[in-house]
């Protein structure tokens, strides 16, 4: 096993090439896999510089690696992804693990394990997804297992919304790993419910390491536990508002193998994969930020912001709403177009939302509102709701003045009031709280009338 042609043969019938380089680039072995991934015969090691063969846009983040490893010899790993020349003169896009022998008085160089971009994960799969119209969790998981990907390990990663309610809204790169399980509540506490110093970031992009020393100690039971060495996070802002930071993207780093936390030192590399899938996580925030706005746009009344007819319908469907004992509440404003006609209808306007938002207010849980049209809304709430009660209240509350300006007014509500009966339908029990409210206009207004 000591054989040095043992060792030799086993290099050569890998699929990588491994190289062995000094400080200044210079090669000093080369595997036979240089042939059949570069072209190039293994003897072509000799006097040879890798400098002379990588792209000249990489050269600079090589040699900043290089100087790395030679500055700080006990980190062992430092991975890249950069274009090399092969012997057709073509650029070919590789990813390298380099391993930090200097140190080693049988080596005094680094081993630089090499294997094609063919063997890795692209990460275009998020731009990819967003192209196909992929739910936007599903993008933020390949985005997370992007940033995960540390030489041939996978490290687990978080994707965290900075306003996120509980652990459960943290996607995760490794869903199904127990780590992930154990981890989420954990990264939420970190960065959400009681967020360490460092996760109080300004500007979208910052890239940042949390050591052992800054950590309490519930969370470093949990590292020792999974053999965790530290945490990296970015900071990340939707790309139409670059200065809002509204997620994190957040990285466990193993202790072994030494390539993923390195004290915590960013690599150039480590730096350019995290700023370019962040760039993908801004892009694919803005996307669902817009998609959200355009939903909200078709489904509610653009004054008030309560559900419109159509949407009203479904939203109902959702809720489980329409069946017997539900509530029906139909509103219609009084003497609503003398506002109009005496202070214009940018006064009409804001009594409109004033009284939107008092329904909102009012609104119990599961209950849906919708502007049928002009100064008419409908209310359907659960059975277990006290509608008479609720429009009780909201007649008082609409009585209160919704503007001071050029003077104090007020305008009152009437309202219809229905259940829905066995075997009625929803349309049926709307028509019968709409003659109910008929019955309340005619009895003097500002009251509330139940056909029940």
């Amino acid at each position: 096993m000591q054989n040095p042609s043992f060792h030799r043969a086993v290099l050569d019938a890998s699929r990588s090439v491994t190289l062995v380089i000094g400080i200044d680039g210079s090669v000093m072995f080369a595997s036979r896999g240089v042939q059949d991934m570069l072209g190039y015969p293994s003897t072509w090691a000799e006097g040879r510089n890798i400098l002379d063969y990588i792209h000249p846009e990489d050269v600079s983040r090589v040699v900043e690696s290089l100087a790395l490893a030679d500055d700080n010899r006990e980190i062992r790993y430092i991975p890249m992804t950069l274009r090399i020349r092969d012997n057709e003169e073509n650029w070919v896009e590789i990813d390298i693990v380099s391993s930090n022998r200097l140190s080693d008085p049988e080596i005094s160089g680094i081993i630089v394990n090499i294997q094609t971009a063919e063997c890795r994960p692209a990460y275009s799969d998020p731009i990819t997804a967003m192209a196909k119209n992929e739910s936007h969790a599903r993008v933020m998981q390949l985005i997370a297992q992007g940033v995960g990907r540390g030489g041939h390990v996978r490290r687990p990663s978080f994707f965290v919304p900075t306003d996120a309610a509980a652990d459960a809204e943290l996607i995760c790169s490794m869903p199904d790993h127990p780590i992930s399980e154990h981890f989420k509540p954990e990264i939420f506490k970190l960065f959400v419910a009681e967020p360490i110093d460092k996760a109080d970031v300004s500007e979208a992009g910052e890239l940042l390491s949390v050591n052992r020393s800054e950590l309490p100690v519930s969370t470093l039971k949990l590292m020792d536990r999974w053999d965790i060495a530290g945490i990296r996070f970015g900071a990340i802002a939707p790309n139409d508002t670059p200065h809002e930071v509204t997620h994190y993207l957040v990285s466990l780093d193993y202790a072994l193998p030494e390539t993923l936390w390195m004290d915590g030192i960013w690599s150039p590399t480590g730096v350019q994969q995290w700023q370019e899938l962040m760039q993908y996580a801004g892009i694919a925030l803005s996307h669902e930020r817009n998609r959200i706005k355009l939903q909200r746009a078709a489904s509610r009344d653009t004054l008030t912001d309560l559900f419109n007819r159509s949407e009203f319908v479904k939203e109902l469907t959702r809720q489980n709403l329409g069946a017997k004992g539900s509530g029906i509440l139909f509103i219609d404003l009084d003497d609503f177009k003398a506002i109009n006609d005496q202070y214009g209808h940018n006064v009409g306007d804001i009594a409109l939302v004033t009284i939107a938002q008092n329904i909102q207010e009012a609104l119990p849980e599961h209950g849906v509102a919708c502007r049928m049209g002009g100064d008419e809304f409908v209310i359907v709430t659960p059975s277990s709701i006290d509608a008479k009660a609720l429009a009780q209240s909201l007649i008082a509350s609409c009585a209160q003045p919704f503007t001071t300006d050029p003077e104090p007014l007020t305008v009152s509500a009437s309202i219809g009031v229905a259940q829905i009966r066995e075997n009625e339908t929803l349309e049926q029990a709307i028509q019968r709280a709409d003659i109910a409210l008929l019955q309340a206009k005619q009895e003097g207004k500002h009251r509330l009338v139940s056909c029940d």
